[in-house]
Formats: structure tokens, sequence, C-alpha cells
């Protein structure tokens, strides 16, 4: 038989009654909803905790008494809560109810969640998720591939529309970029690269930026192939760059050196001396140049769009030392330096001819020095001039560009003895 233990045996918080019998307990609580009153009962069955809610004080008894028959033939469990912990749980289980999930398995998920996000809470991760999850849906939309495979792809799009100079560069850089980068192109980070470029040992700062360069020209490739997102930076734009700015510091000639190289130059490589040095066009934009483009008559080199390194039309004057070192060939046309096949085949042919430069001992009566004609140029120019503005037209860059990359101290008195270097003063070796 059931014994009820009244409610005021218990603390007013606690079960209205319990009813107990064959050493078994079932609370009884008292609920309200929307102002009416209900009753709990609690218990577990086959591991998951119920509850049961009836309208009266009497359908609780009799419920009660036919779970303490179940649970003594083992076929229930029966525990006692507080009406504050009741009400917890009932709320818990509405609230969970369209999930279709028990609240056992959502506390177990939800220990389990805390446990690996530590300190985050699962609101945070949940947010982070959500803001993220479109990018990664994008990302499972991506054609995947792997650095080296993305590497011969690129190589092979660029194969005949650049110079030799520049695949040969790229397929140099990009193939050591392959051996230290197998995994798909979108699994790289910025991080990744940072390391390796960092990593590179007896490298100067302005290489080390060009591997960057490199990489970021690659995987802005692999963005436009739908290898990365699309309207999304690459992880290469965010590489370290390094400052290169003291480094590599381009030198000038003095008019001295000047006037031996004007003197001793092999014949065939005489335009592309004094088109450098007193007009101050780039050694690719003399390669390209022809005879037509020079206008004796109006004092100006064109230098069109299709000539030109940054494919901006620009008009170098001629200044009177130019003008007669070019007039022998004045009726000439077709390429300036013709038999040249590009920058690398130049190359080649002018240090083939550097032996014209030598004395009789064969010793190098001056140091060449990488892309001096123009800055020597642009240098003497500009203390000529006295406008950078003007200058930096002349030349095809922008004033800033002239400061930082083509300009040394030099006096006007140098400069005029620069320019005045005409062939009257400067009489050709045989």
């Amino acid at each position: 038989m059931a014994t009820i233990i009244p409610k005021d045996s218990k603390s007013e918080r606690g079960p209205l009654e319990i009813i107990e019998g064959k050493g078994i307990k079932i609370p009884i609580y008292l609920a309200l909803r929307r102002g009416e009153e209900s009753f709990l009962l609690a218990y577990y069955k086959e591991g998951r905790r119920k509850m049961e809610r009836v309208a009266s004080i009497e359908d609780a008894r009799r419920r009660a008494k036919v779970l303490i028959d179940e649970l003594a033939a083992g076929k229930v469990h029966v525990t006692a809560f507080t009406l504050k912990q009741t009400a917890a749980i009932m709320d818990a289980l509405e609230i969970i109810q369209p999930f279709n999930v028990g609240l056992t398995d959502v506390a177990r998920q939800y220990a389990e969640a805390r446990r690996i996000l530590e300190d985050v809470s699962i609101l945070q991760a949940v947010d982070f998720y959500a803001k993220h999850r479109d990018q990664e849906k994008r990302r499972g939309a991506l054609q995947p591939i792997t650095f080296p495979d993305l590497v011969t792809k690129y190589l092979l799009s660029i194969k005949g529309k650049k110079s030799k100079r520049y695949l040969e560069d790229m397929t140099s850089r990009l193939k050591r970029a392959a051996k230290a980068f197998t995994s798909e192109i979108r699994d790289i980070r910025a991080d990744d690269i940072d390391k390796w470029i960092s990593g590179m040992e007896n490298t100067k700062n302005r290489t080390r930026n060009n591997y960057r360069m490199v990489m970021v020209t690659l995987f802005s490739y692999a963005r436009d192939k739908n290898h990365l997102p699309r309207g999304e930076q690459t992880e290469a734009e965010f590489v370290t760059r390094y400052d290169d700015k003291r480094e590599g510091v381009i030198g000038i000639y003095t008019p001295k050196e000047f006037a031996t190289l004007l003197k001793y130059v092999d014949e065939r490589f005489l335009p592309f001396v004094v088109l450098g040095g007193f007009a101050g066009l780039r050694s690719i934009e003399i390669l390209r140049l022809e005879w037509k483009d020079v206008w004796f008559h109006k004092g100006y080199i064109e230098v069109g769009r299709d000539k030109s390194k940054t494919a901006t039309r620009r008009l170098a004057p001629i200044c009177p030392a130019l003008e007669e070192w070019l007039k022998p060939y004045a009726k000439k046309d077709g390429l300036v330096l013709p038999g040249i096949r590009d920058a690398v085949h130049f190359g080649k042919l002018l240090r083939a001819a550097n032996h014209m430069l030598n004395d009789s001992k064969g010793k190098p009566r001056l140091k060449l020095v990488h892309n001096g004609l123009r800055h020597s140029f642009c240098s003497y120019r500009l203390a000529v001039a006295k406008s950078a503005a003007q200058v930096a037209l002349e030349a095809g860059n922008s004033p800033k560009m002239l400061f930082e990359h083509y300009r040394e101290l030099v006096t006007e008195a140098e400069a005029k003895e620069w320019f005045a270097l005409a062939p009257v003063k400067v009489k050709r070796s045989k």
C-alpha cells in the first residue's frame, strides 16, 4: 500500500506530496502553466528521464501507485526533484523537442563541446562558423589543384605571351617554390609562405620581395581559374614585405667613364649606349625601337605603347650630343639593334663584346654598372632641368620613382660635362 507524505513534511520548494510504497518514493509536484494548475511526476524509464503531467492531485496519486508497481517489477527508476529543478527540466525538454534529441544527448554534446573549445563559448564558436560557412561552401565548389600542377599550368599559359627572360625567371622561381609546397593551393597559408621566404639563406630582401611577387602572381592566377575563392584577397597578398630600399642601389657613370664607354664600346652597341645615356631609354625599349621612331626633324624619340615597358607612349628629347651621335644612322630603317632576339640574347652578345673595353693588357678600363646609363641620365638630366616632373615625364616614370630609384646627387657642372660629350670631344677608337 502506498503512503502519502503530506506537503508540510517537506520544504515549500520540494514536492507537493511523495507517494511511497514497496520501498519506493514517487514525488508529485504542483506546476502552474498559464495560470492553470497541473501536477508532475518525475521518474526514469529506459535510461531517460521522464516527466508526466496530470490534471488533478487524485490522478497524480493513482498514477504514482501504478508507477510504484512497475518500479517494483524493475521497469522504471524514480527520482525526486525540487519544484525549481522540475520546471527547468520541463523547459529544457520543451526547448529541444523540435530537434528530436534527448536531454541526455544535449548535455553530453554540450560537455564535449566545452571541453574542445576550452574558454571559448559555444555561441562564439557557432557565430564564427556561421560567418565562415559561405566561404567554406565556396571553397567546396573550387577546382582542387596541387601547387606543382598549378605551376605547370601557369607556365604553359604564359608561354609565347611573355618575354623569354620573364618566362625563364618565373620558371626558375616557381620550380623552386614547387619543391617547398606540394599540397593543394587552397591549403597554403601566408604563414607557410612567410616561413619559406624568410628561411632563404644568403638572400637579400629585394630577392625575397621578388619571390613574394611571384607567389602573388601565381595565387592571383589560381583565383582567376577558380582554384581559389574569387573576389577575395589571396593568402600570398598577406605575405610579409621586406624593406629593400637600402639594397641594390644603382650606381652611375661619371662623365669620364661615360666618355670611355662611348670611345671603346663595340660599334654594334653604340646606339644602345647613346640612347640610354643621353635619352634615358630602358634596355627593353631600345631593343624594340626602330629608326622611324627617331624623329630627327622634330628633335624627339617616340617611345610608343608597343615599345614602352609601361605601355604608355612618351616623347624623349634628342639633346644636341645625341643628335650628333645618331647622324650616321639618319637614313637607316628597321630595328635600331637588328639581329637581336630578346634581352637574354642581347645580354650574351654584350658580355661577349666586353673585351673591347679592355686595355692592351686585358684590364677593364671601367666597371660596367647594371642599368647605369638610364640611372645616369636621370641624375644628370635632373641637375640641369631642375624639374623632377619634367624628367619623370621624359623618362617614363613618376617623380616618386625618380627620387627613389633613379637619382644620384650630381652637380650642374658635371651634368653639363655629361651632355657635352659629342663625337667631336670623344674620338672613337678604331
